[in-house]
């Protein structure tokens, strides 16, 4: 009979005890939100450096087409889905007798693809530099100028803004 009672009272103490040591806990929940807004940021390195037409390299020619690429691009873009930008470029006046062409390089895929050498042929016109950019944190895409004359004129020194934006590809 002692043995019988120690077994039960030994059952007793495994089973109800660690149910009884338990603490009762509770639960509770939290929603979190973000939102994640959108993103158009675009900037540039800083001026190029100036394009100085000089003679040219026998009489009789026009003098040589003169190129800057020491300045780089960046740009960040988050786009709903579907969707795409592109960067455009414009000038707020022209040059006389000198054409003024741009590129800005574009590594491709979601980071949208170069539409190569461009005229800036009108002033205060939009022209597409950079298209079918998603979502992309693109950083130091090289843009090149090149002046090239077109006709000879008098001597001059001026200069031109030039506007690049980020906006929607439509």
């Amino acid at each position: 009979m002692k043995i019988l009672a120690k077994v039960l009272l030994a059952a007793i103490l495994v089973v109800g005890l660690p149910a009884a040591a338990m603490a009762v806990t509770g639960s509770t929940t939290q929603t979190v939100t973000i939102t994640f807004s959108e993103i158009a940021d675009i900037a540039v390195s800083g001026d190029p450096a100036t394009l100085t037409i000089g003679a040219p390299a026998a009489a009789g020619q026009l003098p040589a087409d003169q190129s800057d690429a020491t300045t780089t691009m960046a740009w960040t873009s988050n786009v709903a889905v579907g969707l795409t930008r592109k960067i455009t470029g414009s000038i707020d006046g022209l040059f006389t007798g000198i054409n003024l062409y741009a590129t800005v390089a574009a590594p491709g895929g979601t980071d949208g693809t170069s539409a190569g050498e461009t005229l800036f042929a009108a002033a205060t016109t939009d022209y597409d530099f950079v298209t079918g950019i998603g979502n992309s944190n693109t950083s130091s895409q090289t843009i090149t100028y090149r002046a090239s004359v077109t006709a000879l004129g008098p001597p001059y020194t001026t200069s031109q803004i030039v506007t690049w934006t980020l906006t929607e590809d439509v």
